[in-house]
């Protein structure tokens, strides 16, 4: 029998479920459509202001808790101050806004929702879903599109990047959840966001991903010789499965480099490898004079298309984060991208001090981006700017890691 509170509730229900699926709107943009389909960046720099509205009309009470949350503070004071610096930097030497901006926006996003109506459950699948597009995605590019490097929409570099972070949640689910759907589902998100990976082609992250899992894997494990031998041999076999699954492929980028390096030993430096290296000495001798606050965007273009080595003088960056910031923006430029990146470890401890926090999910990204950013520059594209920073905001604000004193987050 339908009664007039069955329906009611019911109401009530899909009105909470409508909500909620907008609320996370932004964050599935985020993980499952700014990377895998072309021109849809736009759509977030849309819609957060739409969420952001909304929220502060029926929850103005959420900027409060976000902001007082001690385990997301110093992400949003470093980002805040970062915003300032690189809003300078474009008022006074006309450098790209686009940082800034992805920053506001992203900041705005995490301190309005109101994170405590949201589900764990919700998010994690978002999670998993999107390694599967993700997979899905770089298959459909590879074998229908006839395209060798995937990540059309964005470039295979960062594409790459976006993957292996994509893996490593993905690689966390499936450790630590104990719902068995969703580790089954995490198991195979792992299986689809590395074979993305592979297909990028992208040296750097493909070498540097297996040592970051397996990292993860270990801070996940009991503290065991036992533990850390199975987890050592998991990973030299899942390795071996990938790399016969896609020999032709792994084998033809090792001759290359295999290449690139005998011409090194020849001096000729016209190759990736020997532009990149050309590239970081000269970012570190450029800013002698100027160490403090570097060249800018302008000048510091100017001085790349000067290089000799002429693979090295059409690249837009010096493909190094570190060097990169230091050539543009100086001694406090870098300081501040640093302290930035290791935010999210930061942690404010209820007498006012700061502690620092090794958690294993957020530590894991963290060293995947920063050992990313030796060989390229992540933050140059502002899809990992969003990525970065409302991933792992999020992942504090719904203590996907188990914080201390953050509370036992409820949503539907």
């Amino acid at each position: 029998m339908i009664t007039s509170q069955s329906i009611y509730i019911k109401s009530y229900n899909f009105k909470r479920i409508a909500e909620i699926t907008f609320l996370l709107s932004p964050l599935v943009l985020v993980l499952g459509v700014m990377f895998n389909f072309t021109d849809t960046k736009w759509l977030l720099s849309r819609l957060i202001p739409f969420v952001f509205l909304y929220s502060l009309i029926f929850y103005p009470s959420a900027i409060k808790e976000n902001c007082l949350n001690r385990a997301v503070r110093p992400l949003f004071i470093i980002s805040v101050l970062l915003f300032i610096f690189s809003t300078i930097a474009h008022l006074f030497r006309e450098d790209d806004f686009g940082f800034p901006r992805t920053v506001l926006l992203s900041l705005l996003y995490l301190a309005f929702v109101p994170w405590r109506r949201i589900s764990v459950r919700w998010v994690e699948y978002i999670f998993v879903l999107s390694a599967f597009v993700c997979g899905f995605n770089a298959l459909y590019e590879f074998f229908y599109l006839g395209i060798q490097r995937v990540g059309i929409a964005i470039n295979p570099i960062p594409y790459a990047l976006y993957s292996s972070v994509l893996g490593l949640i993905s690689l966390n689910i499936a450790l630590q959840n104990k719902e068995k759907t969703l580790r089954i589902l995490a198991v195979i998100a792992v299986v689809f966001s590395t074979v993305a990976l592979i297909l990028t082609d992208v040296r750097g992250v493909i070498i540097f991903f297996p040592l970051v899992a397996f990292y993860l894997v270990l801070r996940l494990s009991l503290y065991s010789p036992q533990h850390y031998l199975i987890c050592l041999l998991l990973c030299v076999f899942s390795s071996g499965l990938f790399y016969f699954a896609f020999k032709d492929k792994i084998d033809e980028r090792i001759k290359t480099t295999a290449t690139e390096v005998q011409y090194l030993l020849n001096g000729n430096y016209e190759t990736s490898i020997g532009a990149r290296l050309e590239l970081w000495e000269k970012g570190i001798n450029l800013t002698k004079d100027q160490w403090g606050v570097g060249l800018g965007k302008k000048r510091l273009k100017e001085s790349i298309n000067v290089i000799e080595n002429r693979v090295a003088a059409q690249q837009p960056h010096l493909h190094n984060q570190f060097i990169d910031t230091y050539a543009r923006y100086g001694v406090f430029g870098l300081v501040l991208l640093i302290f930035w990146l290791f935010s999210c470890m930061l942690f404010f401890k209820k007498n006012g001090k700061i502690s620092f926090k090794i958690y294993p999910l957020i530590s894991a990204v963290v060293l995947m981006i920063f050992l990313a950013g030796l060989t390229d520059v992540p933050f140059h594209h502002t899809h990992l700017v969003y990525f970065y920073i409302i991933l792992v905001g999020v992942i504090l604000k719904l203590n996907l890691e188990g914080v201390e004193d953050q509370g036992k987050e409820k949503g539907v």
